[in-house]
């Protein structure tokens, strides 16, 4: 979903179930460091490179990995956008 977009816009083609379907289902801020932490080993860069990438220490890099709760959304965002990990929001 591109920024600007509401979440009252639809995406053609796509739904809450194919979406699901093609991705991981996030539960959790530690199911959300899963599949950063995969997408980083898969364009095989280290924390280190990415905390360098985002312009934040390396211990940043791990506790969003871990799904730490005191990292700011606004920084999981930004991590996750910056290995090209789309996030969306569906009703239930």
């Amino acid at each position: 979903m591109k920024a600007g977009v509401t979440s009252s816009e639809k995406i053609p083609g796509i739904t809450r179930d194919v979406a699901l379907a093609a991705g991981d289902r996030i539960m959790s801020a530690a199911d959300l460091g899963k599949v950063i932490r995969a997408r980083r080993k898969e364009l095989g860069y280290t924390q280190i490179e990415v905390a360098e990438m985002m312009e934040c220490s390396p211990r940043l890099v791990g506790e969003i990995e871990r799904g730490r709760g005191s990292v700011g959304f606004d920084r999981i965002v930004s991590y996750a956008m910056n290995l090209g990990i789309d996030l969306a929001a569906f009703k239930r």
